[in-house]
């Protein structure tokens, strides 16, 4: 699934690289839906093959720097010897961006995670949702005037402790993740 993921990605960039110097529509308010495929590592663990996530995001530009999003995130099943856990939410975020020509820009986020998450210890299992901040940086690259590909670092700070069980501690995920966003 990964692999076919992967090469739908770079299928994509291929047919549309040619159309990456297309005038873009960043000067006027818009609005996108996009998708987005990455990896995540838990509270200095690593970035692994085993560790995916996916991303679908909507939103809108008011101008060329201001937004607003939402999105709506499943990570997979991560932890280690002493716990496992399964985490998914939605997000809302504030978006600033930075135009660096008609093509390409960067932009920063920052919002409130509303998630929920199974965790899985040898004391036993529970059920918990809370919403945590999270934040987030990327560049976004104009494939064509109504499609634009982005790469994205974000970071989500979920508060897990459990009062009943010692060693159940906050969770920082962080993830890594490219996607394509459809303007209109």
């Amino acid at each position: 699934m990964k692999q076919s993921i992967v090469y739908g990605f770079a299928g994509l960039l291929t047919l549309t690289s040619g159309a990456a110097l297309a005038q873009s529509s960043d000067n006027d308010a818009h609005a996108y839906i996009g998708g987005s495929y990455g990896g995540f590592k838990a509270s200095g663990g690593e970035f692994d093959d085993e560790k995916d996530l996916i991303e679908v995001t909507f939103g809108g530009f008011f101008n060329p720097y201001l937004g607003l999003e939402g999105s709506a995130t499943y990570f997979g099943e991560y932890g280690g010897d002493l716990a496992e856990a399964e985490a998914e939410g939605y997000g809302l975020a504030l978006v600033g961006r930075l135009p660096m020509s008609d093509n390409w820009g960067l932009y920063a986020k920052g919002g409130q995670f509303f998630w929920d998450a199974s965790i899985d210890t040898p004391v036993g299992s529970a059920d918990t949702d809370g919403n945590d901040p999270f934040f987030a940086a990327g560049t976004d690259i104009a494939l064509t005037s109504s499609l634009k590909m982005i790469v994205e670092y974000s970071r989500y700070q979920i508060d897990t402790e459990i009062e009943d069980w010692e060693g159940v501690e906050d969770t920082d995920l962080d993830t890594v993740k490219v996607g394509l966003r459809l303007q209109f």
